[in-house]
């Protein structure tokens, strides 16, 4: 019988390429993230946050993705389909529509690196992906209210480095989005 491996698992990872391959191009990333005050010191450089990181680890953050069709009723005209995401944050809750549909990409992680979640199951987060579409989709539309369908739900990951720095001028944990190195410090507070 073929052993199993109990500690990794396969995740939906959002992005299709890791921005940041190496420590240099991270720090970097922390480097732009810095208040302004922070960054206009000379003494605060990339070497200096290189050899004041106590800890660096590559950590999953999950979102509920729901694939939505809102559909508006124009008599005597054909209804007017839109399609949308809509993400809930697994962990705080926090919730809002994407954009566009962001890539998706099959991946064997260590579960170690897999933030828990508090929005347990696809009904949790159904409850609140039809909380935006009352609040924030049905607000744009003033007369009739559209009808809004579910497709899917799913759970996905969103990849993040999670930069511990200590030293006498900097003292912070950092949160980069692996995929394009922005800083993910607002939705850390919310958790």
């Amino acid at each position: 019988m073929p052993k199993v491996d109990t500690k990794s698992k396969t995740i939906q990872r959002i992005g299709t390429e890791t921005a940041i391959t190496d420590e240099t191009s991270l720090n970097h990333y922390i480097l732009k993230s810095l208040p302004l005050r922070l960054r206009m010191q000379r003494d605060i450089n990339v070497e200096y946050l290189q050899q004041y990181t106590v800890k660096k680890d590559l950590i999953y953050h999950p979102f509920w993705i729901a694939k939505t069709l809102v559909v508006a009723e124009r008599p005597p005209f054909p209804a007017k389909k839109m399609p949308n995401v809509i993400f809930v944050d697994a962990v705080s809750g926090y919730r809002g529509v994407f954009s566009k549909i962001p890539p998706l990409q099959e991946e064997q992680v260590e579960k170690d690196s897999l933030v828990s979640l508090k929005v347990t199951d696809e009904d949790k987060a159904r409850s609140y992906v039809k909380d935006v579409q009352e609040r924030q989709i049905n607000r744009s539309y003033v007369l009739k209210k559209p009808k809004h369908e579910i497709h899917s739900i799913e759970l996905v990951y969103l990849p993040l480095w999670r930069v511990s720095i200590r030293s006498g001028l900097l003292n912070e944990t950092f949160y980069i989005n692996a995929n394009n190195g922005e800083s993910e410090k607002h939705m850390s507070k919310q958790w």
